[in-house]
């Protein structure tokens, strides 16, 4: 029980440390919510935070928090079928304040709509469109996700 306390201690003041890099306050919530996005392989929604954390959160903490946390580059907006607001962790090493670089593509699964995060394929360089300045491009694959494709 020691070790895992003490494992438990450095993973906490990890995520401090990430959280005063970045400029932001270090409530338990923000510590807890961070972590939460560390330990997701895919993106969350609003609504998955709240039931994360039991309905013990109301939705104008997390939407203030999620805005804080997008504004300082440690997470991202992510595509969504049903446009709805999604969640992604970004890379700490290339994301900063408000400015937000995401060479990857991104998968929807056709049936959990879960979008996430795919580093391993990367979207195409365009340039040179005559009349147009593009800052940003993205590729979005979409078919079954490894669990929903499991139970088919």
């Amino acid at each position: 029980m020691r070790f895992w306390m003490l494992n438990n201690m450095r993973e906490k003041i990890q995520y401090e440390v990430i959280l005063t890099s970045k400029g932001l306050s270090k409530t338990k919530f923000r510590i807890d919510l961070l972590r939460l996005f560390c330990n997701s392989k895919k993106s969350l929604l609003v609504d998955d935070i709240i039931v994360f954390f039991g309905n013990m959160i109301n939705k104008v903490t997390v939407y203030r928090a999620l805005e804080d946390f997008e504004n300082k580059g440690l997470i991202h907006k992510v595509p969504d079928k049903k446009n709805r607001k999604r969640f992604s962790l970004c890379d700490f090493d290339e994301c900063s304040q408000n400015s937000h670089i995401h060479n990857h593509s991104h998968f929807i699964c056709d049936i959990c709509n879960t979008t996430f995060c795919i580093d391993d394929i990367i979207p195409p360089t365009i340039s040179n469109i005559k009349g147009y300045h593009i800052k940003q491009s993205s590729l979005i694959l979409e078919g079954y996700c490894e669990e929903c494709n499991s139970t088919n």
